[in-house]
């Protein structure tokens, strides 16, 4: 399983409206769900996270809490990046999800 600026809070569906958050920083008003119940369920599928130092929506203690949760092999990469999106160091990123799917691939065998 692959995240890319994982939150603990998500949503279970997306409307154009939600959009909104990207001004608002809050929570859309859906469904939600709590990575953290899940998370320690994985078992041994492997759990990679790319994050960006500058995330606007997601804090980086709240990934390293996320990937400090028991279960199995889990990998957190972070990227010096202005924000959520990564938009200012896409290579850095691209470099970044070739290693995690590889890691992901060797943790499975």
């Amino acid at each position: 399983m692959l995240g890319l600026g994982l939150p603990d809070v998500n949503e279970l569906g997306w409307r154009f409206a939600d959009s909104l958050i990207y001004l608002t920083r809050k929570t859309p008003n859906e469904p939600t769900f709590r990575t953290t119940d899940f998370v320690p369920e994985l078992g041994p599928v492997p759990l990679a996270a790319i994050h960006s130092t500058r995330d606007e929506f997601v804090p980086l203690d709240e990934i390293r809490g996320l990937m400090a949760l028991p279960g199995g092999p889990k990998r957190l990469w972070i990227i010096a990046a202005r924000n959520h999106r990564f938009s200012d160091d896409g290579g850095e990123f691209e470099k970044r999800f070739d290693e995690a799917r590889e890691w992901i691939r060797q943790e499975r065998r």
